[in-house]
Parts: structure tokens; C-alpha cells; sequence
């Protein structure tokens, strides 16, 4: 049997005495709100039991009692480069939590992947709601599911766990920029990047094919490009440059690349120098997401601006509709983004 939870714990865990955990929890004056609400966390974390009052329609308590703050836990697994520290991973959670902060509600940022370590670190008790931010494994996402609490994944379904989904409009964006590079006169035309790794990936591919396919284009099947392996920036590189070197000299050599990412995008951009093809005079390069290396690179890249914070807070919102509304169905999000056009595109060479 497990050994029960007592302010002690809680107040060696957060760093503070005994008389601070006591105070942080029965909402009385006297400790500065970041203790406070870093007490409250690890209380949160370490599944303490307190009197919870009944919170408001927003997830805020009614009397103002801390205690009484509706906790969502907020699971980024550290996979596949899923950082808290990212920079698309972790504005998404920044919209979360900025938007949890704004509804009076708390939030409980976990990276832990495995369902045991998952449930050790947050009383099921103090769960009010979900949302999964990336890739979580199904085996943590079921045990969520038999919390009887509302979820919402952001870039990712589970079949098996009835969940709300967010997803930028990974296809018919990808459609769009194929379809102007399409305008521009290109013709060969190959996505970058592997269709397996992610749904946001295959997603982007399908668009991809869906342009090319209207216009009567081509589209290579099972082309090296896009079974990349591997997770850096350097297997990246060097894989497209092998790839592209074996095509040298072929009809078909890329006039342009759209890229599943913008981090690809720069991996391609620099295989390319290797090989002293120019971007975007001989090849043209587009990437997706818009994160800072975008408008860094060299050339900047064309891309697709995904609003990362808005994302985060619009799972928010989705799961506290689904706290109020309970008899709602789940939804699948599709959220629009926009194209940005910067210098790593144009029409391509004369043959």
C-alpha cells in the first residue's frame, strides 16, 4: 500500500516549511503567488489530498480558494524532439498554459512518456482534464482514457481513446504551396521527408499528391526522399545530398523540394550547397511551420506559418467545452494557417 501524502512531503518536494504548504493550501495570505502556486503544483504532483471546492463555468473557484483551481495535465513526451524548449513544441505549450493562466486554472507540464511513471507523478484524484501535446503512447493515452476525463490531443489521434484532435491544415496548405510552385512552371517536384513519422507528415505529403495529381504531374512512389530515417539535422543533410547525388544528371532532378518541415527544408538547403546547386536559381525549396531557422536561413525560407500559440489555446477551449458539455461528441480541429512567401522560391532554369 502506497504511504499517504502529507504536507511534509509536499513542503520538502517544493523547497518551503510546513507553515508555507499550510498557508498555499487553505488560500490564506502571506505567501507570494509563485510559491504559492509551486506549492499547489507539487501538492498536485504528488497526489496530497485537500478540500476542493466546486470550481466555476471558466475553471476558477467561486470563493477565490486556490485549492479550488481545476488541474489539467499537460503531457509533452520527450520523443522525437517533443521539447518543452522547442521551438514549435514549446509555444504550443506556452498557449496552453497561457491560455489554463487566464481561466483561472492550473496546469501540470509532464514529459514523462510511460503510462507507470505518468500515473506516479499526478493523483489521478486531481485530474480534471487532458491534453496531449505530439506523440503519446497509446498505452498512456488508455490509462488517461479510464480517468473518465476529457481529452484533447494536439497533432495526434488514438483510435482506441475518445479525444478531441487539433491539427493545423497540414493538406491543404501543402496544396497550396505545391499548386504555386505548380504556377511558377516546376514540374519535377519531390516532398522531403518521411511519410511515417508523424500524421502531420502523411498529411502534407497527401497534399502534396493531391497538387501534383490535379495538374497531371507525376508523383514518384516510394522515392527515397520520403523515407528519411533518422532524427538530426546531420542524417538529415547528408541523406538528402546521397540521394540527390545518385539522381545527378537524371531528367527528373528536382526543380524544386517541398519540404515536410522547416528544419528539413535547411537540411536540404545545405546538402544542396554541398553539391554547389544553387537555391533557389537551380532548385527552389519550401518548408512548414515557420519557426525561427525559417526566416534565419539563408536563403529565408518559403513556408507555412502555423500559429503555434493559438493552437494551444484553442485545446484549452476545446476541453473546457467538453468539461461544461460532457454529452458534446469529440471534435477534429482542423486549424487554417497561412503561406509565407520569402526567397528560397522561384521559376525554374531553362533547360
Amino acid at each position: 500500500m502506497s504511504q499517504k501524502v502529507t504536507m511534509q512531503h509536499v513542503a520538502d518536494a517544493a523547497g518551503v516549511s510546513k507553515y508555507v504548504v499550510s498557508k498555499s493550501l487553505s488560500g490564506k495570505g502571506g505567501v507570494n503567488t509563485a510559491t504559492r502556486e509551486r506549492v499547489l503544483q507539487m501538492a498536485a504532483k504528488l497526489g496530497y489530498r485537500f478540500q476542493a471546492r466546486t470550481t466555476g463555468a471558466d475553471g476558477g473557484s467561486p470563493d477565490g480558494d486556490e485549492t479550488g483551481k481545476t488541474t489539467v495535465v499537460v503531457l509533452l513526451p520527450n520523443v522525437r524532439y517533443q521539447l518543452l524548449d522547442s521551438v514549435y513544441w514549446g509555444r504550443i505549450v506556452d498557449g496552453i498554459t497561457q491560455e489554463l493562466e487566464e481561466s483561472n486554472a492550473r496546469a501540470v507540464v509532464i514529459t514523462d512518456q510511460t503510462a507507470d511513471s505518468f500515473l506516479s507523478l499526478v493523483h489521478q484524484d486531481n485530474i480534471q482534464g487532458f491534453i496531449g501535446v505530439g506523440q503519446v503512447s497509446p498505452q498512456v493515452l488508455q490509462e488517461v482514457g479510464r480517468l473518465q476525463v476529457p481529452i484533447v490531443l494536439i497533432d495526434h489521434e488514438e483510435p482506441l481513446v475518445k479525444a478531441s484532435e487539433l491539427f493545423a491544415d497540414n493538406r491543404e496548405c501543402t496544396s497550396q504551396l505545391t499548386h504555386h510552385l505548380i504556377s511558377l512552371g516546376h514540374r519535377f517536384i519531390y516532398f522531403v521527408g518521411n511519410t511515417d513519422y508523424s500524421l502531420s507528415f502523411l498529411s502534407r505529403w497527401k497534399g502534396y499528391k493531391d497538387a501534383m495529381e490535379e495538374a497531371g504531374l507525376e508523383v514518384p512512389k516510394q522515392h527515397p526522399l520520403t523515407g528519411l530515417q533518422g532524427e538530426t539535422r546531420v542524417e538529415h543533410t547528408e541523406q538528402i545530398r546521397s540521394i540527390l547525388e545518385d539522381m545527378k544528371g537524371q531528367e527528373d532532378f528536382p526543380t524544386a523540394l517541398v519540404c515536410a518541415n522547416d528544419a528539413i527544408a535547411t537540411c536540404a538547403v545545405s546538402a544542396l550547397r554541398t553539391m554547389n546547386i544553387g537555391v533557389p536559381d537551380q532548385v527552389s525549396i519550401t518548408g512548414f511551420d515557420n519557426i525561427e531557422d525559417a526566416f534565419l536561413s539563408e536563403p529565408r525560407l518559403t513556408t507555412v506559418n502555423v500559429e503555434k500559440e493559438l493552437m494551444g489555446k484553442r485545446a484549452v477551449q476545446v476541453l473546457f467545452n467538453h468539461m461544461n458539455h460532457p454529452e458534446f461528441p469529440k471534435e477534429t480541429i482542423y486549424m487554417s494557417a497561412s503561406i509565407i512567401y520569402r526567397d528560397s522560391i522561384t521559376n525554374p532554369p531553362e533547360s
